[in-house]
């Protein structure tokens, strides 16, 4: 039943078969596939925006500002991300040329195009879902029809909607544990977290899309030490990225909006309904995340891609207005080159972004190399590795700059079906980030650690032998990885 509602993302997954099927350990093909297919919702962006506001120039800038954005950049750049999020997104750009093209002709065919375009996007990743309510919803506003007229025509979108949402609110209640960082039944205040997400998610990220978010942190951050100098140093960041970054969004979506309002006043008919249509988009669009928690204000990169589009109609249709209503030369260039700037700023944050991968991900390239120096291959039918570190990456307990489970990274890297059950990594054993412990099955086990109590325990628990333990120590600053497994057998007798 869940695959006929888009759950398990049946197309995304064949996509993660073939890819590391034909291309194992090799990210070529997937950054591939994601720059070609951003840069084609990009043309789509462009194209739209040119379609509907009539002018090239601006309909290029919110172009550039959807091909730029730091925001939603991991998206692009993480292949986790990018294997779904940018092929729906395709799919639903494209349903919506289908259905402007409906609002224009009222004919039928290119309202049921638009329906299965949104509907083969679940199959990659669900977000679009939201837009089985809003495209009817919206088709009031360019159409007028009476309620019977109005189910008749899209009764099957709705349906759809309430089947769906039905379902996946049923299944995320039926849930007895906290999963990942999904809202389950277990949640004391349930729906009323439902609610208040359903609020704020999309009035504090509608203008966090905007904004990258490191300037704003830093605004946010300086505005609390001067307002709030009694917060303790321990609780400081966490309250300036959540309860004031909060608080900032909510002031400047709400400024935002007062001057769409103003400029849609003067605007033409079908433009007022264009952008009517893109700021409950763009509102809307955030819904599917309520069941997601956040460490702070900003959502996870990848969830503003599709929110972008929008902003980049908006800002878009934005550019147009002043180009139009300002008659100066001289403020015309002024205006043009601010917008500029603000292009400018993406850049450079996604610059740094992308910089910042690159060297990550050669640490992480020569930890790998210099751990298969150690330890070329698994002798052993039980191996347990323990490593410790001068620092930890995001979060507590994590000692290496692997952004998945340590002990689940070193299982994927010395995988032999030998010598690890396969089980462990269907399962997804010790892939939770700071995750530590150790398991058996048919006589063949696997382990990793970072508190040398916790290892101590499981030894004496599991009763593997000392000679099963491999040890390092890894210096983050000069990025050595050191074998001390000496030092650590010696605690065992």
């Amino acid at each position: 039943m869940g695959i006929i509602f888009g759950q398990g993302r049946i197309l995304t997954n064949l996509l993660y078969f073939l890819f590391y099927k034909y291309f194992p350990l090799n990210a070529l093909p997937i950054a591939v596939f994601a720059i070609t297919f951003h840069i084609i919702n990009t043309l789509i962006v462009f194209f739209l925006a040119k379609k509907l506001f009539k002018k090239a120039l601006p309909a290029f800038l919110g172009g550039l500002f959807f091909a730029l954005n730091s925001v939603s950049q991991s998206a692009v750049t993480w292949p986790a991300a990018s294997i779904n999020t940018l092929p729906s997104t395709t799919l639903i750009l494209v349903a919506l040329i289908f259905y402007f093209r409906y609002l224009k002709s009222f004919k039928e065919k290119w309202m049921i195009l638009s329906f299965v375009f949104v509907y083969l996007s679940l199959f990659f990743k669900e977000t679009g879902v939201f837009l089985f309510l809003l495209l009817p919803l919206f088709s009031l506003i360019y159409i007028k029809q009476n309620l019977r007229t109005f189910i008749k025509r899209h009764w099957y979108c709705l349906a759809a909607m309430f089947l769906i949402v039905i379902f996946r609110i049923w299944g995320f209640k039926s849930e007895s544990g906290q999963v990942a960082l999904f809202l389950t039944g277990s949640s004391h205040a349930y729906w009323q977290t439902f609610l208040t997400r359903s609020i704020l998610y999309p009035l504090t990220s509608f203008s966090l899309t905007f904004v990258p978010s490191e300037p704003f942190l830093w605004f946010a951050r300086s505005l609390s030490k001067i307002y709030y100098p009694f917060i303790m140093p321990q609780q400081f960041i966490l309250i300036a990225q959540t309860v004031v970054l909060d608080l900032l969004a909510l002031g400047l979506t709400f400024t935002i909006l007062i001057l769409i309002f103003f400029l849609m006043g003067c605007s033409v008919k079908a433009e007022r309904k264009h952008i009517g249509f893109f700021v409950g988009f763009m509102l809307f669009s955030f819904l599917p995340y309520i069941i997601i928690g956040k460490s702070y204000a900003y959502l996870e990169s990848r969830y503003f891609y599709l929110p972008t589009f929008t902003a980049a109609m908006i800002l878009a249709w934005f550019a147009k207005k002043i180009l139009e209503k300002v008659k100066a030369p001289f403020l015309k260039l002024l205006f043009f080159l601010l917008l500029v700037c603000f292009l400018g700023v993406h850049f450079k944050y996604l610059e740094n972004n992308i910089s910042g991968e690159i060297l990550i991900s050669q640490e992480r390239k020569s930890f790998l190399s210099q751990l298969s120096k150690h330890v070329p291959n698994l002798s052993q039918d039980k191996n347990v590795f323990f490593i410790k570190s001068d620092q930890n990456y995001y979060v507590e307990g994590n000692k290496i700059p692997f952004q998945q489970g340590t002990g689940y990274t070193l299982m994927a890297w010395f995988y032999s079906p030998g010598k690890i059950p396969q089980n462990f990594l269907k399962e997804g054993y010790l892939y939770d980030i700071g995750a530590q412990g150790y398991r058996e099955e048919d006589s063949r086990g696997f382990g990793y650690f970072f508190d040398i109590p916790s290892l101590i325990a499981a030894a004496k628990d599991n009763k593997f032998d000392k000679k099963s333990i491999y040890a390092f120590s890894y210096d983050s600053k000069r990025q050595v990885l050191s074998d001390i497994t000496g030092e650590i057998r010696a605690l065992f007798p």
